[in-house]
């Protein structure tokens, strides 16, 4: 331990100089007096000698305070000494491991860098491949056919699993001429293009004789075409397909065997169909059976006069054959069952009946050609249409003069205008079923018919009208008190073609019913003038 300190003040008189113990020369003290404490010492005039000694016993407490303090703390001092050493030691440690660490972080972020570096070449050179992966994908599943596809094409039977290989080859085909200008350097493209090319050629050969063969099955007359056409023909029609577009000389000949074939199909059934309609055929007037026939006789085969009932039921009297228009069964008449009934029917229900066949089977078989002869790229255009109508017209174009020279035959000798107008009526419902169903392929036959149908209903109204002429002008007859047969004629044929104008409004219709009435007027004018003449001269 630290010995004590003793200060002492030796030749240091503090009472010298000193003005009565307290003077002190303000000179000496200039900054004291600042000085708060010694302000107060000099204000109160304390005893600076005691003052200082009480400050030095002070100080020397305060001194041995601190010492004893020291001692007591040595060994904390010490140890907080060491403890520091200690830290100063770990401190450094830690510096060097810091450093070292600063050192590894910097290698490790160069190295993050270049890692950075490489997986940024790398993304990049993936992503190349991935577009190049697909590019080529494309390439090869457009250009690649399957060897077993091949084989069936070649070799194998045609049947579903040919349509489906076909219908692969047929999109190679395709993606093949469409790519051929942008990828033909591709060496890929210069040794499988004339593969497929011959494989081409082999598939339209074989599908072209399938075809054909089928095609032939046709010519029996026992053959029901329309279950043909949608058991085998419609569900192979891409075969057909192929060939307008892969060889379109083969599928020229394939159409041209079909309308060729089709055309004596429809031509027999339909020559059959109408010969047996003529036979049902029941004779409803002649060219006697007019309005103004006069109430005598025709002459028997001797020249004698032979009265004869001009009354015939429908002749006048539309009665029930307007049905025909109202019939719900839109099934044609079946020959063999009429036939055996021995049922005689007026012309309209026969002319119905073929016409019916004729647009059921013209329906059916122009829906056929739209699927079959034309292409789904050619059916979008108005060219797939045009090529439909052709097709369909040189099939159906016999069947339509047999339907033409059925009704002119009818027409040359009928003098049956409500048989007529029916007919026109019926035409007409035709018409709107036809484009319902959208066949415009029958519009030439519509029209034709109704040319041939007017001119003959006015025609055979103007035989009407001129024979109440005729007899108007001729001679006076009797009074007959009854009313005379010719009215009575009039009024029953101008309500039957008044009730089939209903709903038409034709206004040739309308005409000559205006006509003829003006005639009849006229004649009976006539004969009330002859029966007055008659009571004047009894």
């Amino acid at each position: 331990m630290p010995n004590d300190v003793d200060i002492v003040f030796e030749g240091f008189d503090t009472t010298d100089d000193l003005d009565d113990g307290i003077g002190i020369s303000e000179q000496f003290l200039p900054d004291e007096q600042n000085d708060e404490l010694v302000r107060h010492v000099l204000t109160k005039g304390v005893d600076l000698q005691e003052y200082s000694q009480q400050i030095e016993h002070e100080l020397q407490a305060m001194e041995d305070e601190q010492l004893s303090s020291y001692e007591q703390n040595e060994g904390a001092l010490l140890e907080l000494d060491s403890e520091i050493r200690s830290c100063d030691e770990v401190l450094g440690h830690m510096e060097k491991l810091l450093a070292n660490f600063k050192t590894s972080l910097g290698a490790i972020n160069t190295d993050i860098q270049a890692l950075q570096s490489d997986s940024l070449s790398m993304s990049q050179r993936l992503k190349n491949r991935v577009v190049a992966e697909k590019q080529l994908d494309k390439i090869i599943q457009g250009v690649v056919v399957e060897p077993e596809a091949v084989r069936t094409i070649c070799d194998g039977e045609v049947n579903e699993k040919y349509l489906e290989c076909l219908i692969e080859v047929n999109k190679k085909i395709a993606y093949m001429r469409v790519h051929n200008k942008q990828h033909h350097e591709l060496k890929v493209f210069q040794e499988v293009m004339p593969e497929l090319d011959r494989l081409r050629l082999k598939a339209s050969a074989r599908v072209r004789q399938f075809l054909l063969d089928k095609i032939n099955d046709l010519r029996s007359l026992n053959t029901n075409a329309h279950v043909l056409q949608s058991s085998v023909f419609l569900k192979y029609r891409f075969f057909n397909h192929f060939l307008i577009e892969r060889h379109p000389e083969a599928a020229v000949e394939v159409r041209d065997t079909y309308i060729h074939i089709m055309r004596h199909y429809y031509l027999d059934h339909f020559e059959t169909y109408q010969r047996g309609l003529t036979k049902l055929e029941r004779t409803i007037a002649d060219r006697a059976d007019v309005v103004g026939m006069e109430e005598s006789s025709k002459l028997s085969l001797f020249g004698t006069a032979k009265p004869i009932a001009r009354d015939r039921a429908n002749v006048f009297n539309l009665g029930s054959r307007a049905e025909v228009l109202d019939a719900e069964d839109p099934r044609a008449i079946v020959l063999s069952v009429a036939s055996e009934a021995s049922d005689k029917r007026p012309f309209e229900e026969l002319f119905r009946s073929y016409n019916l066949a004729l647009a059921d089977n013209a329906s059916a078989e122009y829906e056929f050609i739209m699927q079959f002869f034309v292409s789904p790229k050619a059916r979008q255009k108005i060219t797939g249409s045009d090529m439909a109508r052709m097709v369909f017209g040189h099939i159906f174009e016999p069947s339509i003069r047999i339907g033409e020279a059925f009704l002119k035959t009818y027409l040359e000798s009928t003098h049956d205008a409500l048989g007529v107008l029916l007919c026109i009526r019926i035409m007409t419902q035709l018409t709107g079923e036809l484009q319902r169903r959208q066949v415009p392929a029958l519009d030439s036959y519509v029209n034709s018919t109704n040319m041939l149908l007017w001119p003959r209903f006015q025609a055979i109204l103007d035989s009407h009208i001129e024979s109440v002429k005729r007899l108007s002008s001729g001679r006076k007859s009797k009074i007959d008190t009854q009313p005379p047969a010719t009215v009575r004629r009039y009024a029953e044929l101008a309500a039957s073609l008044l009730r089939l104008n209903s709903g038409y409004n034709t206004h040739v219709v309308a005409l000559s019913l205006a006509r003829l009435r003006a005639e009849v007027q006229a004649y009976l004018t006539r004969r009330a003038d002859a029966s007055a003449d008659q009571h004047a001269a009894l």
